[in-house]
């Protein structure tokens, strides 16, 4: 199942992405779970890329991941996450099951309301 090795990689390219982007010389990552699942969430672009547009479709996938799994660590910490990290499991769901962007579009659009 490539879903685990995925989803372990785009948590480490987000959260890499988002020490750089906080300015910490000391190299530690700020937010908590929640901030940076909807950080990972508000750098997916509107509409997500087709499977046509190669790398950046690619981009997006794994950056739905890196969010879905940070929005599940937040809801075990906090039950009032669990709807952010339901909406994205669900959107992460159809994208590899359909590869169909345009499937997953409303549960992504339903996830930012939770941000």
């Amino acid at each position: 199942m490539r879903r685990p090795t995925t989803a372990v990689a785009a948590v480490g390219l987000l959260l890499a992405l988002t020490a750089c982007q906080s300015g910490a010389a000391s190299g530690r990552v700020q937010g908590t779970d929640a901030e940076l699942a909807c950080a990972a969430l508000s750098r997916l672009p509107e509409p997500l890329p087709g499977t046509d547009a190669g790398k950046a479709f690619e981009i997006a996938v794994v950056r739905l991941a890196g969010a879905e799994e940070l929005a599940r660590a937040a809801a075990l910490t906090d039950a009032k996450f669990q709807p952010l990290a339901d909406t994205l499991r669900k959107a992460h769901d159809l994208l590899n099951v359909t590869s169909d962007p345009q499937q997953a579009e409303p549960e992504i659009k339903k996830a930012r309301t939770y941000c």
